[in-house]
């Protein structure tokens, strides 16, 4: 084991296995011993895709510092590659972690604890930089028995082996509320593509709606590189929750490619009374797999998200919405 590699190792033992409350710590660690290794330049910046934006290398990398979301999805990605060695037992497991950035930041970690005899690993990002910077990363740690390949690929698009089973997708491409970024593409063209009882991580996302007063909701911001909740007194603030929206995993919503809508609410009665609750919300629960989930503001990834206030929709009678994967990924609304 290089250097490097027992370092990464050194920390990411730490974040798997000791006490949750030094997340924020460990994960510090990782983005600094990260960042400390050279990076290619990135001439391309935020890519625009057909169904979202894929980030540059240094949004990407930023996004390490939230740090629940990166220890709960490492956590959850290592105890979905266990489950799949029960499941796939005396296989090579293939893994292909889409939209991987500059560092692969929700695998590299892992690999150490696993033999590459046991798992095969394929990772693709669009961003040029991003790839030249993981093959950098992949060489430093000797890392390269791991791993099939590292490729320049749109993830929308991105068409496995046919013949090659594919037991694992790692894909974390989200803003919250499912909005900007492409997680919902990528996730329909490559879920189909697991093999049966392949694992998709995170297993599960779920949007919900609700009624709020949304300046007093808990969310989190980040504050000179750290990561604080705001307005945490506020954490039982009032909500009526409406319904379930929708549920995106690897056996629903993922045969809706060539609509124009993703989705489509039914209609709502604007509610006659909505002083404490004067806000339409989207809320976003994660299951990445098993116990491992992020919860509302837990992350960037599940703050709440207004849609518009019923004032604004005062002189109407009701109203449905629409999540669009075409262009940017966004809500909108319609009244009647």
């Amino acid at each position: 084991m290089t250097k490097s590699a027992r370092k990464i190792h050194d920390i990411t033992e730490k974040l798997l296995f000791s006490p949750l409350k030094k997340d924020s710590e460990y994960i510090l660690e990782l983005f600094d011993f990260f960042t400390s290794l050279p990076i290619e330049e990135d001439h391309q910046g935020d890519i625009s895709l057909k169904n979202g934006i894929a980030l540059s290398n240094k949004n990407a990398s930023d996004c390490i510092k939230d740090y629940k979301r990166t220890a709960t999805f490492l956590r959850g990605t290592y105890k979905s590659i266990m489950e799949s060695t029960k499941r796939f037992p005396n296989i090579r497991l293939n893994i292909l972690y889409a939209g991987c950035g500059p560092y692969a930041t929700l695998l590299v970690p892992l690999l150490s604890f696993f033999e590459p005899k046991n798992i095969n690993i394929t990772l693709i990002d669009i961003n040029q930089s991003s790839i030249a910077s993981v093959k950098n990363l992949i060489s430093k740690l000797g890392y390269e028995d791991y791993i099939s390949d590292i490729i320049v690929a749109d993830a929308t698009q991105f068409q496995y082996p046919k013949n090659t089973p594919l037991h694992v997708v790692v894909t974390e491409t989200m803003f919250h509320a499912l909005t900007k970024e492409p997680q919902v593409a990528i996730t329909q063209n490559l879920a189909p593509q697991l093999t049966e009882g392949g694992l998709l991580i995170p297993e599960e996302i779920t949007i919900s709606l609700g009624y709020s007063f949304f300046s007093k909701e808990p969310y989190l911001n980040q504050y000179d590189d750290t990561y604080q909740i705001a307005n945490s007194a506020n954490k039982n603030v009032k909500r009526e929750t409406i319904n379930k929206l929708f549920s995106l995993n690897k056996n629903e919503r993922t045969n809706q490619k060539d609509l124009l809508h993703f989705f489509e609410s039914k209609w709502h009665l604007i509610p006659e009374n909505y002083e404490e609750t004067p806000d339409i919300c989207i809320y976003t629960h994660i299951k990445i797999f098993d116990t491992f989930q992020l919860q509302d503001a837990d992350s960037l990834i599940t703050n709440p998200y207004c849609l518009t206030s019923l004032y604004n929709l005062q002189d109407q009678n009701k109203f449905k919405i629409k999540y669009n994967t075409q262009n940017i990924p966004n809500w909108e609304i319609t009244v009647s």
